[in-house]
């Protein structure tokens, strides 16, 4: 016989059961104060027992399935320094609470990244030489005028810089 026993719930009752001591901790378990039937040996039991882990252990695979490691990301150095500017707006933007980049949608970062892509292409791509002495003119002339020193950048600037663009992307659509 199980052996009675409560399930911690009171009861509510507006009329006693019995009188005297009733006992503490609710009303009785569904599955209380019934007699089991044995119908089985020991021995027939634990036949059966090493019958069904046995037939467990035959359908588990004895070989691990191995996943494929994600590619690891270059280090920092490793990264053409032509990237590192838009690396940092990606970083800091990353760390902003963006609702759009916690939904793994926002316009922002799927920009950032795209730019960042073709930056490094076209710095590991062989250049032509003009671009190569656009590029040393361009940095000689930041470093000289006071207006492209300060973010705002004059014409002669401006000229320098869309003519890098308009190579960058000539040599872009020729290897893409």
């Amino acid at each position: 016989m199980i052996l009675p026993h409560r399930d911690g719930v009171p009861r509510q009752r507006t009329e006693r059961r019995y009188f005297g001591d009733k006992p503490s901790g609710g009303r009785r378990c569904d599955g209380s104060a019934q007699r089991v039937v044995i119908d089985i040996t020991p021995e027939e039991w634990t036949e059966r027992l090493l019958a069904a882990e046995t037939t467990a252990a035959s359908r588990r695979t004895a070989r691990p399935i191995r996943k494929p490691r994600p590619q690891a990301a270059p280090a920092p150095v490793q990264m053409p320094a032509a990237t590192r500017p838009l690396r940092e707006q990606l970083a800091e933007h990353l760390q902003s609470d963006c609702p759009r980049c916690r939904a793994g949608r926002c316009v922002r970062v799927i920009e950032l990244r795209q730019r960042i892509r073709r930056t490094a292409e076209i710095a590991a791509a062989p250049a032509s030489p003009i671009y190569g002495q656009l590029r040393t003119a361009f940095r000689e002339h930041r470093a000289s005028c006071i207006p492209c020193k300060n973010g705002a950048p004059c014409d002669a600037g401006r000229k320098l810089a869309a003519r890098m663009t308009g190579i960058a992307r000539d040599h872009l659509t020729r290897t893409a």
